[in-house]
């Protein structure tokens, strides 16, 4: 009899997970992922002439807490400008990749360490630790692929919530992209998400035109890192601003030279 009984309440208990398990994530259909995929790639392409704004960034894991604002540009392709401010004004860390080096400065240390785009040699050189390629983060934070991706594998999905969603196959950056859109009638995009070996990412849109980024979370192993957009829009200046020019007296310490 006590065995019935425990076998009661398992069951009681499988179907009660199940009723609160996320309706949002039951697929109940397969439906054409064309009108996503282009909603997906007029997206990017209107990104790629560069996206700014400033944002509010917090890092958190056992030993560690950041929080600053910072002001950044940022480019689909990997090219990013990152100015981290200081509690009390000024500037804590420039940070820059122009798709040949990336450069970290630190104006009130008076100094500066450079490292290739596709290293993580100057993850300890950050206040917040970093486990992916630098070179990579503005995809991560806009919820865009790659350059370097092409779309495989697309299938879309209707949701038992009435919304969409859809998903790709890993690219050849190993980011796997979910796309999930409004249950309006219009193919409106609300959330990214991405996955990849070392990270996991979740990018909100807003309701605004779908350059609107509201905030980003990035897993990481050792911690997590978010991300809340006070201002984005496309960005008016050209590539040429990204530039960091040193004053001739900063020594730079080369992260990937031979010891």
């Amino acid at each position: 009899m006590r065995g019935y009984r425990w076998g009661t309440v398992i069951i009681l208990l499988m179907a009660w997970c199940a009723a609160c398990a996320p309706r949002q994530i039951r697929p109940v259909a397969e439906i054409d992922p064309g009108p996503f995929l282009e909603t997906v790639q007029a997206r990017r392409t209107a990104l790629e002439q560069g996206l700014s704004g400033s944002l509010d960034l917090a890092f958190k894991n056992q030993k560690h807490r950041f929080n600053s604002k910072a002001y950044v540009v940022v480019y689909p392709d990997g090219r990013f400008r990152m100015e981290v401010a200081a509690p009390l004004g000024g500037t804590v860390l420039v940070l820059t990749n122009d798709n040949s080096e990336i450069l970290a400065y630190y104006p009130d240390d008076n100094r500066a360490f450079r490292s290739d785009v596709d290293g993580r040699s100057l993850s300890p050189h950050l206040p917040f630790p970093l486990a992916v390629e630098p070179a990579t983060l503005p995809a991560l934070i806009m919820g865009v692929p790659p350059e370097s991706d092409r779309v495989s594998g697309a299938r879309a999905y209707l949701l038992d919530s009435g919304e969409r969603v859809l998903r790709t196959d890993p690219g050849n950056s190993g980011l796997q992209f979910t796309y999930l859109f409004d249950k309006a009638s219009d193919v409106r995009l609300r959330k990214v998400e991405i996955r990849s070996p070392d990270a996991e990412v979740t990018v909100n849109i807003g309701t605004e035109p779908d350059h609107r980024l509201r905030d980003f979370r990035l897993q990481l192993p050792d911690g997590i890192l978010k991300g809340e957009w006070d201002t984005a829009a496309l960005f008016n200046g050209v590539a040429a601003d990204l530039g960091l020019r040193l004053p001739p007296s900063v020594p730079i310490t080369d992260l990937e030279a031979s010891p």
